[in-house]
Formats: structure tokens, C-alpha cells, sequence
């Protein structure tokens, strides 16, 4: 029987980024075919951030470093988080990343790892065409091909996956990102993940010992 992680997530939201090592140790941790399934969630709209939104985001951001280790370089904490003019939009990485998984299976993850360091520490505008294609190389993809397929997927495709992942978070009562779902046949259980920051290894014992225990024949 199939064993699926679903991972809610919006590539510019900071616990997403702080989920960085519990999603890594969930596939490394895997006995047999374990497929990790991403649901983005369409955070932010085009939006430029206040200045009390700013200051939420670095205390938060701040928080996440010292619980898990992510860095946060100074191009982002003092130039992009600081610049009133940044645009915020989901949709345009969460685009890149449906390309990268369309072009090659398996790329969508990395993709996602890739446009968040660009992001948190590197201070790249990943709401940006050109650096959503430059990460897509940098993970291995023809750049070529990359910014064809990013510039010919449509609205619509978009729009639904948004709507699937919508849809998903009511039918098993999610809240926000990141969320993680364990689905064995039929079955889903969201996994609470929160105070498993810091300690990925734990997290994925977790992960496998549901997938296990969901295994077990009923007598």
C-alpha cells in the first residue's frame, strides 16, 4: 500500500523554512517507497509588507534560527525584509516549482529548498522571473526549457492546485503552514510537527512509526 506524506507549505512562509530538516530527515529515514506530495498554499498576494508585519516577521525569524539553525543572511534580514518596496507573491515560486516537478519528477522538492535559501540568505526576490529560473538551473534544470515551461503554465493549472490544497486543509481541519498529513491507503492523520523543531531525527521516528502502526493487519 502507498505511503504519502502530504506537506502544506507556502515556499515564503518562515516555519516552512524551519520544516527544511524534518521533511529531509522523514526521506532519509524511509524503509520502502515513501513519496513526499507538495500542496502549496498561496500565502501572500502580491503584497508589500507592513511596517508592523516587518517587525513580526524578524522577531519570528529570529525565533526559528535559534530553535533549528536556519540561517538568515544579512541580505535578507537587512536589505529584503527591511525594504518597504519588496513584493511578496507566492504564486510566482509556487509556479516554479510545479515547472520543476512537470520537467523532471522529483525536482519539486529541491526546487523548493533552493528558492527558500535564496530567499532567507541570499535576499533574492524570488517573486522574480529571472531568479526563479537561475535557482532552477542551479538544481540542475536546462534554463532554456525551464523559462519556456514556467512562462506557458497557465492560470488555470495554478488556480487549481491552489483550490486542491484549499481543499485538502478543510477536509482534514488544517490551520496554516506548514501542515503535514500521513496518508496510508484511504486513511489520513495530520502529524503535529511543532515541537519537533530542532529534532528532525525524532520527528521522522514519528512519521515511520504511524506509517507503521497504520500498516499492522486489524484481527
Amino acid at each position: 500500500m502507498q505511503k504519502v506524506l502530504h506537506y502544506l507549505y507556502d515556499p515564503l512562509c518562515g516555519w516552512c523554512y524551519a520544516a527544511e530538516a524534518l521533511v529531509e530527515a522523514v526521506i532519509g529515514r524511509a524503509t520502502g517507497p515513501l513519496e513526499v506530495r507538495l500542496h502549496a498554499g498561496g500565502l501572500f498576494d502580491n503584497t508589500r509588507l507592513s511596517d508592523a508585519k516587518r517587525a513580526h516577521i524578524r522577531i519570528a525569524d529570529a525565533r526559528i534560527g535559534q530553535m533549528t539553525g536556519q540561517v538568515f543572511g544579512e541580505a535578507y534580514l537587512d536589505d529584503l525584509l527591511s525594504d518597504p518596496a519588496t513584493v511578496y507573491d507566492s504564486a510566482q515560486p509556487i509556479r516554479g516549482i510545479l515547472t520543476a516537478e512537470a520537467l523532471k519528477r522529483g525536482s519539486g522538492l529541491p526546487m523548493l529548498k533552493a528558492l527558500q535559501r535564496a530567499h532567507y540568505r541570499n535576499g533574492l526576490r524570488i517573486a522574480e522571473t529571472p531568479t526563479i529560473v537561475s535557482v532552477a538551473e542551479a538544481i540542475g534544470l536546462d534554463a532554456a526549457q525551464f523559462a519556456t515551461e514556467f512562462e506557458q503554465m497557465n492560470e488555470r493549472t495554478l488556480a487549481e492546485h491552489l483550490e486542491n490544497t484549499h481543499r485538502l486543509m478543510r477536509e482534514v481541519g488544517a490551520r496554516g503552514y506548514p501542515t503535514f498529513v500521513a496518508q496510508l491507503g484511504a486513511r489520513f492523520e495530520v502529524v503535529p510537527h511543532e515541537r519537533f523543531y530542532g529534532n528532525a531525527e525524532e520527528f521522522a521516528e514519528q512519521i515511520s512509526g504511524i506509517f507503521i502502526s497504520k500498516h499492522v493487519p486489524r484481527t
